[in-house]
């Protein structure tokens, strides 16, 4: 009993290892970021213009000028920017030992990235080239009797530094897809090799088919509720019915797998609590890895024509209009500027938009 006792314990200390790592992580990203009175000056100046609800394209060249009066690099107005527009918090920090550890887990990361590939490629087929997306958001529209409109996202002219930590930020949901699937997968009665393999799979397609939501999603397309003044951009609706679920379930798998682990797992490699949390962090990890794998062959390359395609799509169902969201002297504002077939045809061009308003 005191041995099952101390093997549980031992099994904790494991797996809140990550979070020792990433409280000093977090604190050395903050003055990393900027903590001077003048990095604390502009943040103020660029947090006033997100909290106008004007992408900061509109004010880009005043941002600048104030960057200059107070002697800042380019380098580290992109660090403020993207800080506020993509904050990091524990989850994120919770995934950096993979960059230390990535010569270990890299390998396994490798073998289930390379067959990915296809499969993203074939579920962008279905959802976005099948128009399948499309369908569940007009489905989604008419169950809810929401309306599908445009508003312009607020990092539209941020520095170039945001495109990085736009890919971090989205990453800890990829990650602990994977993490859920294996917690999932390892209840099933088979051998540790087979519950490997077979969480590797659920990961992929999962992971698949979130990341293709995920790239059509991340554009202006926001749905309205008139009828509880709510506006939520697509991808956050995303994130919002993904999250809570994922979330729940680890910290519901984890713990009943903690406290009755030898009588749920059946692998041999997996029965011993201990060997079972450091295979969690490995899984952690490796995940970590295929995510970033995830974001540079995909968002990168197919982010951009995947999110234009759905637009399109949208145009074609809803023919929705782009709307500017501001705040201004205390009064919120929904201001008319253009369709969306408009806002599509001219490649998203805000000086377009602001001349023709």
């Amino acid at each position: 009993m005191v041995d099952d006792f101390e093997a549980v314990l031992t099994s904790i200390l494991i797996l809140a290892s990550p979070v020792f790592f990433a409280l000093p992580v977090s604190f050395a990203w903050r003055w990393w970021v900027g903590i001077e009175p003048e990095h604390e000056h502009y943040r103020e100046k660029v947090r006033r213009v997100l909290d106008s609800g004007m992408p900061l394209i509109r004010y880009r060249s005043e941002l600048d000028a104030q960057a200059r009066k107070v002697h800042l690099t380019s380098d580290r107005q992109a660090r403020i920017e993207s800080d506020l527009l993509h904050k990091l918090r524990l989850q994120h920090f919770l995934l950096f030992p993979s960059l230390i550890l990535w010569p270990l887990v890299g390998i396994f990361a490798a073998l289930i990235t390379i067959p990915m590939m296809p499969l993203l490629r074939l579920l962008e087929w279905i959802l976005i080239d099948k128009k399948v997306l499309s369908g569940v958001a007009s489905i989604i529209q008419r169950y809810t009797r929401w309306e599908i409109i445009g508003i312009p996202r607020l990092d539209a002219g941020a520095k170039e530094f945001d495109k990085v930590l736009a890919s971090i930020h989205r990453m800890p949901t990829t990650v602990f897809l994977g993490l859920f699937a294996y917690l999932i997968v390892s209840y099933f009665p088979m051998s540790s090799s087979r519950v490997l393999l077979m969480s590797a799979l659920v990961y992929i397609i999962l992971v698949s088919a979130i990341s293709v939501i995920r790239a059509a999603t991340e554009s202006t397309l926001t749905f309205a509720d008139p009828t509880n003044r709510t506006i939520m951009p697509m991808d956050s609706y995303v994130d919002e019915k993904l999250g809570p679920w994922v979330g729940v379930g680890l910290i519901f798998l984890l713990s009943r797998q903690l406290m009755y682990g030898s009588k749920i797992r059946t692998g041999e490699l997996l029965i011993d609590p201990i060997p079972f949390s450091i295979s969690v962090l490995i899984v952690l990890y490796t995940a970590t890895i295929i995510g970033i794998s995830v974001e540079i062959v995909f968002f990168r390359n197919r982010g951009n024509s995947v999110r234009r395609t759905f637009q399109s799509q949208m145009v074609e169902i809803f023919n929705p209009m782009v709307y500017l969201f501001n705040r201004h002297h205390g009064s919120l504002r929904l201001i008319p500027l253009m369709s969306l077939s408009e806002w599509v045809d001219s490649d998203e061009n805000f000086e377009v938009a602001f001349r023709n308003h």
